[in-house]
């Protein structure tokens, strides 16, 4: 997997490309650990990730601290689904979130 990184002001946009799953997580954690504490910021852009597993899901949980957001952009159906499933499944986890916000929409 390779990710790219493109860093604006407190804004960042990570791109992976490939699939997001458990044996990519660590890599998919510590490009997000990377990113300098300037960047409040983050958005997943998800257009070359063409398939999510639950890792995804932990990747959205991992801490980042109070003054950093984290956005998902450009999502394929099996990525909104897993998300759609998750909310349902975990009300209370936030992952509505994800799928509510501004840049969500689906890849083409």
């Amino acid at each position: 997997m390779n990710i790219t990184t493109e860093i604006r002001g407190a804004s960042a946009t990570l791109t992976p490309y490939g699939d997001i799953d458990f044996l990519h997580l660590d890599l998919l954690r510590a490009t997000l650990h990377q990113l300098p504490p300037t960047v409040t910021d983050v958005s997943w852009d998800l257009r070359d990730a063409p398939f999510v597993d639950v890792a995804a899901l932990h990747l959205l949980s991992t801490p980042t601290g109070p003054q950093r957001v984290m956005r998902l952009a450009n999502l394929h159906p099996q990525a909104r689904r897993l998300l759609t499933i998750a909310c349902d499944l975990f009300p209370d986890a936030g992952f509505d979130r994800y799928l509510n916000t501004p840049g969500a929409h689906q890849a083409a």
